[in-house]
């Protein structure tokens, strides 16, 4: 039978060390960091927030921290099912009074 060159337990020869980047991926990076700065960043950003909502809010979406932390502060306790028709009743009177 024939060895094999891999042998269990043998760690990591050769390559890249993990986490060092990629050439290309850090010239890319700068290239456009540089061009941001070229175009006033800043300035850049706000016109397009002002022209093009949809893509600013999906970039921002990006760079916000995906778990942010929300309080809710309740002021007064859940209504009951009892209390919520009740209300919903209510509601539906001052509309129909509105209406008619």
């Amino acid at each position: 039978m024939e060895e094999t060159k891999f042998k269990s337990g043998k760690g990591k020869t050769g390559g890249r060390v993990k986490g060092t980047p990629n050439k290309s991926t850090v010239k890319i990076k700068q290239a456009i960091l540089n061009a941001f700065e070229e175009v006033d960043g800043e300035k850049y950003l706000v016109g397009v927030a002002k022209s093009d909502p949809r893509t600013f809010c999906t970039l921002l979406g990006k760079v916000m921290p995906a778990a942010m932390k929300h309080e809710i502060e309740i002021k007064e306790p859940p209504l009951t099912s009892e209390q919520l028709i009740a209300r919903l009743k209510e509601l539906d009177e001052e509309l129909a009074n509105v209406l008619h």
